[in-house]
């Protein structure tokens, strides 16, 4: 069997259950701000101090773990000082003994000024797994649909900076029950005891108020089961309710109005009534999985069209759409499986650019990119996708998460399995990498995990090709997905960071337990930046056997006593690895029994060289079930 390696992979398929890794315990550090705070072996750290910018405070640090044998957290709460008599069942909470406002002057006990983090497992409470939290700054900061904010901030009434705390949750939701919206003079727009649906109505337009839209989920009231926007003299329907906000304000372009219809509830109105709502900016927008698009610019000039600002549109669930099942990742009955790798695509949520393209091409910019990645999967029928990094473009995009639905749709539409590795200019926008994990876990097809959390990074993980769909199936070929991150944090550093020790140990370990099985599976790894050993310098006396062009400078990070080649080598099943990065390099290099590959460039919106005859390209892989393997251009 072979293994085809260019800008397509090969991989296994028996029905898959994707690994959903919840949130099962939460504990709080503090310590003398002078001095770092332990780390819990095995938790995640979020990295922002509790108590930024606070004075005479200690640092506070949020720690949590993932284990599948525990039961999963549901629920989050913070209160102030003793002023817990608002939770009912307080028996079925859980008190983080650690003041989230922790000062130097002040006891372990707390005052009135104290904050407390609850959380619950119990199912009664609710039955939504949380499976992010994640903390940012300022007051009203961009944050991903997916998430829920807890409405205390973390240094209230103790200066310091503004900070939330938001979480995310799988499942279905309670339904929702009243719609509302609200005008306001900047971003810091709330309602107390509403939840608000995030981005602002009227991003974009110079002269009129930010307009935010709420809801509310009350189990006693009547769910909302339709919504729909009326413009101008439209006649609305009988029997909604008006939310009396021009969604449009100030008086500009359409008046526009959201009404929207509640009905008595039963089983089947429960099941299938309005769970969430969302908006998207862009033109082009993708409507996600499960969700329904109103189709009226909210930012329209004339008839829900030619809008001032931002395009922006609503969208909203109805009940509750389980992702489609998939089979295992495996080698077809000729021993193949195929491996597509699109790198640098360099997506927006807006039409895109086009860039180092010839003079006499019509390009259309993301629309281009798109037209070639169907012709790419059209044409060659992968059995998986790798999106190798910089999916999304570092500038020139207001929705992170919009533009996430676009750069995959084309491979969901067509029932691909995927997955991702993050690059240095994904998390460059409004979003961070771990909530944009937390958009592609709930997409069709997405294989993408977050892997273990005490890792560096966001996105260490592995996918197995099996050798067949039977149950007897064996584990044939590995996948690893490192994250190569982006930037170093220290300022002595320059250039580029570099794949950690902690990450390197993790594969090695890995490995050690596949090359136990009797069918010892090679590998391959993925990870966006190339490593130092990419450069053609050798360290024997024996010219490095090259394919491909080299048509730019390797960017990696300075070569470090950290030596990823080395790792690679002692793990012993990695036989090929592929980056992107470098958009007009996609040669291969052989290293000490490794292939080191590039990808090319795939996106139209990034530099490349096909002003200068060198098209946009992405490579294909092949690995075999029988250890052998091919990679193409």
């Amino acid at each position: 069997m072979r293994l085809h390696l260019a800008s397509v992979l090969i991989l296994i398929s028996s029905l898959l259950s994707v690994s959903r890794a919840y949130i099962t315990d939460i504990k709080v550090v503090s310590c003398d701000p002078n001095h770092a705070c332990a780390n819990y072996p095995g938790y995640y750290k979020i990295p922002t101090d509790l108590n930024q910018g606070v004075d005479g405070a200690s640092s506070v640090f949020l720690h949590y773990k993932e284990d599948d044998t525990q039961e999963p957290i549901t629920e989050l709460q913070i209160v102030q000082g003793d002023n817990h008599s608002h939770i009912p069942n307080l028996a079925k909470w859980n008190k983080v003994n650690v003041d989230l406002n922790l000062r130097l002057n002040v006891a372990e006990a707390g005052d009135d000024k104290s904050l407390w983090l609850y959380y619950t497992k119990d199912t009664s409470v609710s039955k939504n797994p949380v499976t992010s939290i994640i903390v940012k700054q300022g007051t009203s900061p961009f944050v991903s649909a997916e998430y829920r904010r807890i409405p205390v901030d973390l240094n209230q009434d103790i200066g310091g900076f503004h900070l939330y705390m938001y979480y995310s949750q799988d499942g279905p939701k309670h339904p929702i029950t009243a719609i509302t919206a609200k005008q306001c003079f900047t971003s810091n727009c709330f309602l107390d005891g509403w939840e608000r649906v995030e981005k602002d109505l009227n991003k974009g337009v110079v002269v009129g108020m930010s307009v935010y839209l709420f809801y509310k989920r009350e189990p006693t009231e009547d769910p909302v089961t339709d919504v729909v926007v009326i413009l101008n003299e439209q006649t609305p329907p009988q029997g909604y309710n008006k939310v009396d906000v021009n969604l449009n304000s100030i008086l500009r372009g359409d008046a526009i109005y959201l009404w929207y219809r509640t009905t008595p509830p039963n089983p089947d109105v429960l099941r299938d009534a309005i769970q969430e709502l969302a908006i998207e900016f862009g033109k082009h927008a993708v409507t996600p999985y499960g969700w329904s698009k109103i189709k009226v610019d909210l930012n329209s000039a004339k008839e829900g069209k030619e809008g001032f600002g931002e395009p922006t549109f609503l969208y909203f669930r109805k009940g509750y759409k389980e992702l489609p099942k998939m089979k295992p990742l495996s080698f077809n009955e000729n021993g193949e499986f195929k491996i597509l790798q699109l790198a640098d695509l360099h997506f927006t949520n807006e039409e895109g650019t086009c860039r180092d393209i010839p003079v006499d091409m019509d390009c259309k910019g993301d629309a281009t990119t798109i037209e070639y990645m169907e012709k790419l999967l059209d044409r060659e029928k992968p059995d998986f996708v790798v999106f190798s990094g910089d999916n999304i473009n570092g500038g020139g995009v207001s929705d992170a998460r919009a533009a996430t639905f676009k750069f995959a749709e084309p491979v969901v539409r067509r029932k691909i399995p995927w997955a991702v590795v993050f690059g240095n200019h994904d998390d460059e926008n409004d979003l961070t990498r771990e909530e944009l994990l937390q958009v592609m876990r709930r997409m069709p097809y997405s294989l993408t995990q977050r892997g273990p959390v005490d890792l560096p990074g966001m996105g260490n993980y592995i996918l197995k090709v099996f050798t067949d769909t039977t149950k007897a199936a064996a584990h044939a070929f590995t996948m690893y997905f490192l994250d190569s991150h982006a930037y170093p944090e220290s300022d002595d550093q320059d250039g580029y960071d570099f794949i950690k020790s902690e990450q390197l140990d993790w594969i090695i370990h890995s490995a050690s337990t596949f090359n136990k099985l009797p069918s010892k599976p090679n590998a391959a790894a993925f990870f966006h930046i190339p490593i130092w050993d990419y450069h053609e310098e050798s360290n024997t006396n024996q010219p490095i056997a090259k394919l491909g062009d080299a048509r730019e400078q390797v960017s990696s990070p300075k070569k470090n006593k950290i030596s990823a080649l080395e790792a690679f080598k002692t793990a012993g099943d990695i036989k090929v690895t592929s980056c992107g990065h470098n958009h007009v390099n996609d040669y291969c290099l052989e290293k000490e029994g490794i292939q080191l590959c590039y990808a090319g460039g795939a996106g139209f919106g990034a530099y490349g060289a096909e002003h200068l005859g060198w098209p946009r390209r992405a490579p294909r892989s092949r690995p075999g079930r029988e250890r052998s393997m091919a990679i193409y251009p």
